[in-house]
């Protein structure tokens, strides 16, 4: 059963109008003590690698990561462990760009103070949205040479006048990401080769669209439908999301398997919450999606 939430924007009776009101349901199990839940303390994963579980919070099952927005144009990734750095990624919009374009650097390696630039020894790649698809569609590339890909998403847009007359829907959101990735910190080198062969020759896309991805190991993925009730759209996020924001997402297989979790905790941060085959540098492509739109 549905677990009950402060009443938010309750004179907004119509489904379609109250996607403002996507909230946070669920906490850990009853009877869990806080030293219970935290007896197994987790660490942070690479930025590449599969996270293992060791990794994931035993209340959850995800790997727990915090994104804070600096401005307009930056955004940071950390992790929530007890080893974990201030911040691992920054990613910087590049606001002359004629379309979307996000670039992505290693804080462990460039430290905060660095230039973000893409000659800098610490760029991993981008986010760009892709001039050559409908809107609403990014990719996700690795710093390699061949610019390959890592990771597609795509969003359905409804038309103008369909928002006008039914109000703003629920974000519907498909993505495809290899099934594999380096188990360990890799050179640059070994990233490539993995994530390049998962690609298929980066055309993620074209599977994405075409429903080839399950032919090349892949995995596609949707956003999960939010349950109307009461006058509200919710979620259950397990006590990760605490206020409401058309930005409150997860992903999940056409089994249904939740894998990736996203949403708002005040104005400035956001919670990321992710488990395999996601990596920190594809949740966080995931995200910055939400921002974007």
């Amino acid at each position: 059963m549905l677990s009950p939430l402060s009443r938010m924007n309750q004179s907004i009776q119509s489904p379609s109008r109250n996607m403002d009101s996507i909230k946070r349901i669920g906490q850990p199990e009853k009877g869990s003590t806080e030293e219970e839940i935290n007896t197994l303390t987790p660490i942070s994963p690479s930025l590449f690698g599969l996270p293992t579980k060791s990794n994931y919070h035993p209340s959850t099952g995800f790997v727990h990561c915090c994104v804070t927005r600096h401005g307009k144009s930056k955004y940071h990734l950390s992790f929530q462990a007890t080893d974990a750095e201030t911040v691992s990624i920054i990613a910087n919009k590049i606001v002359t760009s004629r379309t979307s374009n996000y670039h992505l650097f290693d804080a462990l390696r460039g430290g905060m103070k660095a230039k973000l630039s893409k000659k800098a020894g610490h760029y991993i790649g981008k986010l760009r949205r892709d001039k050559d698809q409908p809107v609403g569609c990014y990719t996700l590339y690795n710093s390699s040479r061949e610019k390959e890909q890592v990771a597609a998403f795509v969003y359905d847009i409804p038309a103008l006048m369909q928002q006008v007359t039914e109000g703003q829907p629920p974000r519907k959101m498909q993505a495809v990401i290899p099934k594999n990735a380096p188990s360990k910190e890799a050179s640059r080198s070994t990233a490539r080769a993995s994530n390049g062969a998962a690609a298929h020759s980066n055309r993620l896309m074209e599977h994405l669209h075409n429903g080839t991805w399950k032919h090349h190991k892949l995995v596609a993925l949707q956003t999960r439908a939010p349950k109307y009730h009461e006058g509200q759209y919710r979620l259950n996020f397990s006590g990760r999301v605490l206020s409401p924001s058309v930005k409150n997402m997860q992903l999940e297989t056409y089994e249904g398997e939740c894998l990736m979790q996203f949403g708002r905790v005040d104005d400035k941060t956001f919670h990321l919450d992710y488990k395999a085959p996601f990596t920190a540098f594809s949740a966080f492509g995931a995200a910055l999606c939400q921002f974007d739109l």
